[in-house]
């Protein structure tokens, strides 16, 4: 389980991948004790039947991204870089692995964030709505043929499918529904 950075190779779905999500947390809960609120496995790796690049996606919940800089001291210790942003305003991305290896992607955000909401909304409405994993999962095969070595470009043709799926969750939950 590894991808090098910048490209795209999508795997059929891997049982394992859960209990790797569940090693991770388990480190992850010990090292950044207090910090943590909320953990969750999202991206593709989480819903049981998806294809997915072969990195497993983690939500992390903190109080405030101000403790970034607390908690990429401590993650340095665990082969975790700071990748910033990424363009998405209210989250920190944090990769695990060198550049030709990643393994882990981390997904910091505060409690009640957008980026909260999207995921979580986003995997609940996939999992209760098995038709649209596999219209997901022909995108992603589609996309992944089409663009290889281009990761953005790959990312980008996902975003109307994701945005769908995303309003067709706000409409169908309300934010004391989600979790």
């Amino acid at each position: 389980m590894a991808l090098k950075r910048g490209i795209v190779e999508l795997v059929p779905f891997d049982d394992n991948w859960a209990q790797e999500y569940e090693q991770e947390e388990k480190l992850l809960k010990e090292v950044l004790k207090d910090y943590i609120l909320e953990i969750h496995h999202v991206g593709s790796t989480s819903i049981k039947g998806l294809c997915a690049k072969p990195v497993i996606d983690i939500l992390v919940v903190i109080k405030s991204l101000k403790d970034i800089p607390k908690i990429e001291d401590i993650l340095k210790n665990y082969d975790y870089e700071n990748r910033g942003p990424q363009g998405v305003e209210d989250r920190m991305f944090f990769a695990k692995g060198p550049e030709d290896a990643r393994t882990h992607y981390l997904h910091f955000t505060e409690k009640g964030s957008k980026t909260y909401y999207d995921q979580i909304i986003f995997k609940k409405y996939l999992i209760e709505h098995p038709e649209y994993i596999q219209k997901y999962a022909d995108l992603k095969k589609e996309l992944a043929k089409l663009y290889k070595d281009e990761r953005p470009k790959y990312t980008k043709g996902k975003n109307d499918f994701i945005t769908e799926v995303i309003k067709k969750g706000w409409e169908e939950y309300d934010k004391g529904n989600i979790s």
